[in-house]
């Protein structure tokens, strides 16, 4: 389940638990085959151009409708943290920051995903439309029995 928590009208913060360890959770996140396999914005393709998972290191996604998301890492602390910019290359793209929180729950892990620096209400609502069917994605390729990441 994701569940919203409270927001100032430019930040959104989800919580999902998902049925994996904190490492594969967090591994899904940092490697190109696996972000591909989950990575579908409200069902649509991604093609992964780069992702050099570093502090300063930068990532370049492609979505179907020919958006490009591109961003750098900021904080990279397996498989605990991750912090990102993240901008949708159109014109009303801008830079925003994510922070992943992976929190060990025994078999469980949640993760807290917290995209701060949106524009307006507007653009938090449109956020907030896409990140549920991402990581709905994400807990069916973890629950996955074919997984090879």
């Amino acid at each position: 389940m994701i569940s919203p928590a409270p927001h100032n009208g430019t930040t959104l913060v989800l919580r999902r638990t998902f049925t994996a360890s904190r490492q594969r959770v967090f591994r899904a996140w940092i490697e190109p085959k696996a972000v591909e396999r989950w990575f579908r914005p409200r069902g649509m393709s991604v093609t992964v151009h780069s992702l050099d998972a570093r502090e300063g290191g930068s990532f370049r996604f492609e979505i179907e409708n020919g958006i490009s998301i591109v961003g750098t890492y900021l904080t990279i602390v397996p498989p605990e943290k991750l912090v990102f910019t993240w901008s949708a290359e159109h014109p009303k793209g801008r830079d925003t920051i994510i922070s992943l929180d992976f929190h060990d729950q025994g078999a469980m892990t949640e993760i807290v995903l917290t995209h701060e620096g949106l524009s307006d209400p507007e653009m938090r609502a449109l956020v907030a439309g896409g990140w549920p069917s991402v990581l709905n994605a994400l807990a069916e390729l973890l629950s996955s029995s074919q997984i090879d990441f």
